[in-house]
């Protein structure tokens, strides 16, 4: 048997109610204003929304994944010195980049009310649009590579 009590339920309130009252932040600076604001010289809430959700879209793409294929060399030929294909492995390399791009560019309508990123980004936490992360599609990089051999 369960027993609600006064306190349990305003207990419960409060620890659902927590999030939206204590948002950091938010209060009433300009920059605020201009993101969840409701003047007639503001775009609508639904750009808004979307420049925040824009905003605050960080893309992942992750490095190249590289696939090496070897071509065999014709019969009666003669490989190329050690050092040479060395040389030729080194200027060939392909150097795994894994990149992240962060928007850094506040809005023309929200700039001349926020004085930098940190502020339209806090504004737009406000707004309610929550930070999101997007992975693109791993590419596939194929590297032919052909043992010279040299005709005698």
């Amino acid at each position: 048997m369960v027993l609600w009590s006064p306190l349990s339920a305003t207990a419960l309130l409060g620890h659902a109610l927590y999030p939206l009252l204590h948002r950091g932040d938010c209060h009433g600076n300009n920059c605020n204003r201009a993101v969840t604001g409701t003047g007639n010289h503001l775009p609508p809430l639904t750009q808004r929304s979307a420049d925040c959700r824009s905003f605050l879209l960080t893309t992942v793409t992750p490095a190249a994944t590289t696939v090496t294929k070897t071509v065999e060399p014709t019969p009666n030929a003669r490989l190329l010195h050690r050092d040479e294909v060395r040389s030729i492995e080194h200027q060939n390399a392909i150097l795994a980049r894994q990149a992240t791009i962060k928007p850094t560019k506040v809005p023309s309508w929200a700039g001349g009310n926020c004085a930098n990123t940190d502020e339209f980004r806090t504004g737009c936490l406000c707004f309610g649009v929550t930070a999101s992360v997007s992975t693109a599609p791993r590419r596939t990089v194929t590297v032919t590579e052909t043992l010279d051999w040299c005709e005698e």
